[in-house]
């Protein structure tokens, strides 16, 4: 059956960056441009949340699953077919920055579906939930970086391997506060403590250590990337408690996050 949840459009109302300003973050459950040829004035980075269906341009045809990125850009005819029952959210973008990030990460109109991220989707719907107008260009803008900072070549072979498998799952689900070893275990159906002891031993440090890690390293990320207030940078990079967070990250960087901010942060001109 078709889904019958409500679409959610929030509009970004503050656009002060020229280097990347974030427009829109949506989420699309009955889409209305299905089959409908489409030229846009911006990029967008779409996420598909589940079903199926086709992104068609004028040379290409790609296949569109559940946990799929993929890319739309600026005077690109396009065309979004759902196949079955798509439902998939969006965040529209301009900016100098946009072509720094596609060469870095080797993004094209030939290359713009990348399989494989099904972790950011329980992210994307937790930052949509919490953007209000007060802080929507903070959160759709961090979703957009830190969906950027995620997109690697897949390495089937290696995610064979244990510890592999663990070692992703961190690194796309380290912002969500309530992910645990434990989480980690009944997720990949093994013992906690087996997987701990199997992950020390393979990656070299333990669990706790590396997710910490995987969590400070994006929140100097996100500091250097211009999100200026500890709290924010707390929640996006999987702490609940700020407090908590300021000692982590004090015990890690050798300063607390509001001198690293005051430092490194991106200052206004």
């Amino acid at each position: 059956m078709r889904q019958t949840g409500p679409n959610i459009c929030k509009y970004v109302t503050r656009q002060s960056d020229e280097q990347l300003t974030t427009i829109n973050f949506v989420l699309e459950q009955n889409a209305a441009v299905d089959g409908i040829k489409q030229l846009r004035s911006c990029d967008i980075m779409y996420l598909m949340v589940s079903g199926s269906g086709r992104l068609v341009t004028d040379t290409q045809s790609f296949e569109l699953t559940a946990g799929t990125l993929f890319f739309t850009f600026t005077g690109v005819p396009y065309t979004i077919i759902d196949t079955d029952n798509m439902v998939y959210m969006y965040i529209s973008y301009r900016g100098r920055r946009a072509s720094e990030l596609y060469g870095q990460f080797d993004i094209s109109q030939s290359r713009c579906v990348f399989p494989g991220y099904s972790g950011l989707v329980s992210f994307w719907k937790n930052a949509i939930g919490r953007a209000a107008e007060r802080n929507l260009d903070l959160i759709s803008e961090s979703v957009l970086l830190y969906s950027f900072s995620r997109m690697t070549k897949p390495d089937g072979q290696s995610r064979e391997n244990l510890t592999e498998k663990m070692i992703h799952m961190i690194e796309t689900e380290f912002t969500d506060s309530g992910f645990t070893l434990d989480s980690c275990a009944e997720k990949l159906g093994y013992n906690a403590k087996y997987i701990s002891r199997i992950f020390r031993q393979g990656a070299g440090v333990t669990f706790s250590e590396y997710l910490r890690d995987a969590r400070i390293r994006h929140a100097i990320f996100l500091i250097e990337q211009g999100v200026s207030v500890v709290k924010n940078v707390a929640i996006l990079s999987g702490y609940s408690d700020p407090l908590y967070f300021s000692n982590v990250f004090h015990q890690s960087v050798g300063v607390p996050p509001s001198e690293y901010i005051l430092r490194h942060g991106k200052q206004d001109d």
